[in-house]
């Protein structure tokens, strides 16, 4: 197959990231460098790519015919059981790594892949993870890429519904990408998201209802100083701000490189005193 025909064939199904995805395939799964993809009409025989451009066709998700992807600063396994880490998840990351001091304690509630979890043990210094969830086909996965990471020893991993049961202990911060998107909205998502588990995106009819679950609980578990972090969808930052409200909490909200409204910040509102 020539580069030029995978394009065609991913473009003609309606990908707009067509080139980028036949390039991904040829050279992932064809062994062909990207100085070779540059220069003329790149082919490869393998029937491997062959298959892989025509699932991409099908709509499946890139990650999952290549099997990782790139997320934060690491790269992460990924398939059907679990979420494909996106860059908006970065967000919650990266304010993770900068507020979470030396040798303190977090939890990853909802974990999947265990991206989240997994690139704040990475980029911290002696922080231990308790990272969390329902799927054991996710948690063989987490701990996969904890293992991939070099960070398996700092990382406790279980399985755990996070709507029925709480994990022992306190915590000097609360992580979480639950699901979020409301019932309503989910049939109307891009076709590549449903072959993704539907339970790590939908939560509830508004989407809140692991918000409102978790907030009472675990807002019980933080130390002093410490907070809750939800990624949450681009309309939730009033949801977030009345949970936080009815906890005694203050919420601050983080937007990401678009604009959008990404995190909310949790903390006891008497913190920001001390």
């Amino acid at each position: 197959m020539k580069l030029s025909d995978a394009i065609k064939i991913l473009s003609e199904a309606g990908i707009d990231s067509a080139r980028h995805d036949a390039k991904a395939i040829f050279s992932e799964l064809g062994g062909i460098s990207q100085a070779s993809l540059m220069i003329g009409d790149a082919e490869c025989g393998s029937e491997s790519v062959s298959r892989a451009v025509m699932m991409r066709a099908e709509r499946i998700p890139l990650q999952y015919i290549l099997g990782k992807c790139a997320f934060y600063r690491e790269e992460y396994f990924v398939n059907e059981n679990c979420l494909i880490p996106r860059a908006d998840t970065e967000i919650l990351v990266d304010f993770a790594v900068r507020h979470i001091p030396e040798c303190e304690s977090f939890v990853d509630l909802c974990t999947g892949s265990g991206c989240v979890g997994i690139s704040v043990l990475k980029n911290t210094v002696g922080t231990r993870g308790t990272l969390v969830d329902i799927s054991d086909g996710a948690l063989l996965l987490a701990k996969k890429n904890a293992e991939h990471n070099g960070v398996l020893e700092r990382a406790d991993i279980m399985r755990l519904d996070v709507m029925r049961e709480v994990p022992d202990g306190s915590f000097y911060a609360v992580l979480s990408n639950p699901p979020y998107v409301a019932e309503s909205v989910y049939g109307e998502l891009e076709r590549e998201i449903f072959f993704e588990p539907k339970m790590a995106f939908v939560g509830g009819a508004d989407g809140g209802d692991f918000y409102r679950h978790l907030t009472p609980i675990y807002k019980e578990k933080i130390k002093k100083g410490g907070f809750i972090a939800y990624e949450i969808g681009y309309d939730q930052a009033d949801m977030l701000r009345g949970i936080a409200e009815e906890c005694g909490m203050s919420c601050e909200i983080i937007r990401d490189l678009s604009g959008n409204d990404r995190v909310a910040v949790l903390r006891y509102k008497q913190s920001l005193l001390d």
